[in-house]
């Protein structure tokens, strides 16, 4: 089977930087060499010792020790030289992963003194200072409490918790948020790994979804209709403003103790404590009398829908309140007037007749009119009744 050349894949999908790291270099392994030449040495002395004198009683016993000691330093040997390739991978592995890493890294001992730091954390310091704890605390030289926050988070991590804040920088003439994590490291008491991300753009996102749903929460609180949700209990879970100074409550009152039937003048009977109407409909539009906490009544028209979650049974309700106060007093104010020109218009002592075109309601035109009404007055003029009049060109 032929092998796939991979290389053109990894180069168009594979972000890689810009300058990428020099590979793990391999050193040969020396530890046999190292034992064998022990070995070696051992056999050498033990046919050193054997040319000059027999081998005694005396002389195997010093050729055994020498063997069990020339073993047990080529164990420690063989167990150093380990342990050392070993940490030494961890940590060019540790180095390739801070790296590799979007944000930048720092890594201070107990003191504050520098261990590590990365590319990113060296960027960030430009033209600020030497890459270190000092200068990350220094981009925030604008915030006064920027030293007590890092204290913080330094005692945090002493501690073996991991924390983070969010900080606005303004050093000269750029201005950022960043994110900065104080992670403590594992095994290695008063070592802290610092992390700082850039959450500019995030941040500046935030903060305007934060001032369009203030805006909308405005809107809601004070707009001309009244709005509010109940539970299965029927107790008010959301209201806007309006519709509690309609009741003459106060919101947190309404939504800490509240209940729908309540507030209203005649509850429905045998009717769910969320329920408008007595049948309990998903959809319920009605016109009924509330009344506040004060005593005073308002006829409110309301639009409720009724939501029940089919898993948990709970019930939501959604509802649209009108103050039809207003709307009633207009109507009877304009009735009021209707009457009065009414009567003034069959009482008036001069005749009065109303013209109207044929087929509009545009000005009158010569030929194409016809009286729409007339009083009584005007038809004792004429010698007729009124509805003999009207409707004649």
């Amino acid at each position: 089977m032929n092998d796939i050349d991979n290389r053109e894949f990894i180069a168009r999908h594979h972000n890689t930087p810009d300058n990428p790291l020099p590979p793990i270099p391999q050193k040969r392994d020396m530890t046999g060499l190292l034992v064998i030449g022990m070995l070696f040495l051992f056999a050498s002395i033990l046919v050193f010792i054997a040319l000059v004198q027999p081998l005694t009683e005396n002389v195997k016993v010093i050729a055994g020790g020498a063997f069990a000691l020339t073993c047990l330093v080529a164990f420690f040997v063989h167990r150093s030289y380990t342990r050392h390739s070993t940490n030494k991978q961890e940590l060019d592995l540790v180095r390739r992963v801070m790296e590799g890493s979007r944000g930048s890294r720092l890594m201070t001992d107990s003191a504050d003194n520098t261990l590590y730091y990365n590319k990113n954390f060296e960027y960030l310091c430009r033209g600020v200072g030497a890459p270190g704890y000092k200068t990350l605390v220094r981009l925030f030289s604008n915030n006064e409490e920027a030293a007590s926050h890092f204290a913080k988070l330094a005692d945090q991590a002493h501690r073996g918790l991991t924390d983070s804040i969010e900080l606005f920088s303004k050093y000269e003439d750029q201005e950022r948020w960043l994110h900065v994590t104080a992670q403590p490291i594992a095994g290695r008491a008063g070592f802290i790994h610092w992390r700082v991300d850039d959450v500019t753009e995030k941040y500046t996102l935030d903060r305007a979804i934060r001032e369009e749903r203030e805006k909308l929460i405005d809107f809601t609180d004070n707009a001309p209709v009244g709005f509010f949700s109940v539970n299965e209990k029927g107790r008010f879970i959301f209201a806007n403003a309006t519709f509690a100074r309609w009741l003459g409550e106060d919101l947190n009152t309404l939504l800490l103790q509240g209940t729908l039937h309540t507030y209203l003048v005649e509850p429905p009977k045998d009717a769910k404590p969320y329920d408008l109407m007595s049948d309990g409909r998903a959809r319920q539009i009605v016109e009924i009398q509330m009344k506040g906490t004060a005593g005073e009544t308002f006829l409110a028209s309301i639009n409720q829908v009724v939501v029940k979650d089919e898993q948990t049974g709970s019930i939501r309700t959604r509802a649209v309140v009108h103050d039809l106060t207003a709307e009633r007093e207009m109507s009877q104010a304009l009735k009021a007037s209707e009457d009065r020109f009414h009567r003034f218009f069959e009482e008036a002592p001069v005749g009065i007749m109303l013209i109207r075109d044929k087929n509009s309601d545009e000005p009158p035109e010569k030929d194409k009119t016809f009286i729409a009404d007339c009083n009584n007055t005007l038809a004792n003029l004429l010698g007729d009744k009124a509805p003999l009049i009207e409707g004649q060109t």
